[in-house]
């Protein structure tokens, strides 16, 4: 199977960065190590809720996470890291790296399934799986390339835009949605093995603007 791009979100909801190679172990090492929690609730922030945060860029460099934020590099070292993040999102927030086991509460808006924007949306909550800032217990998201070839060609307005749906690998493939048919298999990526457990959720993250992209309920 040929890996077309290698992506990690070093902070859980801002973008990312794409890599060369990597290791494999339950997780690609140093994705959603970090995340930014509301200091009045002590919930993670998502995308989910807050879309400001897909403006936000996050790499690792040297062990550090460094984010760019308005054009701004910052690094997660500096003492005033939660001040500038603080300001950027108009709330008291906190930079964290979780502990192992640790978990936190995700805030979500109710995805009424059409294609209007939501002004008034119903919200719930769920928890992280332990010891990362991922939304399940799924560490690795697969895309095929095709797919993504197919929702351009079909919807237009960026939605086969790789951002907008956020994967770890984009695997090169033939035929749109092929990759759902990898549920219940094992893959063979490089010299890894993963075992493909399901089909990735409905999310309202891939309806957010993006980069250039405006807003958007057309790709769901």
């Amino acid at each position: 199977m040929s890996v077309q791009q290698i992506w990690r979100y070093p902070v859980k909801s801002l973008q990312g960065e794409i890599l060369d190679s990597t290791e494999v172990n339950d997780v690609i090492p140093g994705d959603r190590g970090w995340g930014i929690i509301d200091n009045q609730t002590g919930h993670l922030l998502s995308a989910k809720r807050v879309p400001k945060l897909l403006e936000g860029q996050a790499r690792i460099i040297g062990g550090h996470c460094v984010l760019t934020i308005d054009r701004n590099e910052f690094s997660s070292e500096e003492k005033q890291i939660n001040q500038k993040l603080s300001d950027w999102l108009e709330r008291p927030v906190t930079l964290s790296k979780p502990s192992a086991g640790e978990t936190r509460n995700i805030e979500i808006e109710w995805d009424d399934g059409t294609e209007e924007i939501l002004q008034d949306p119903d919200i719930f909550e769920f928890s992280t799986a332990p010891g990362w800032f991922f939304d399940s217990s799924s560490s690795l998201n697969l895309m095929g390339s095709a797919t993504l070839d197919f929702l351009e060609k079909r919807v237009g307005t960026g939605s086969g835009d790789v951002r907008r749906f956020r994967p770890n690998l984009l695997v090169e493939t033939e035929k749109p949605f092929e990759e759902n048919d990898w549920v219940g298999k094992n893959l063979r990526i490089g010299t890894s093995e993963a075992y493909v457990k399901k089909r990735t959720d409905r999310c309202i993250v891939i309806t957010r603007e993006i980069g250039e992209f405006s807003a958007s309920r057309s790709t769901l």
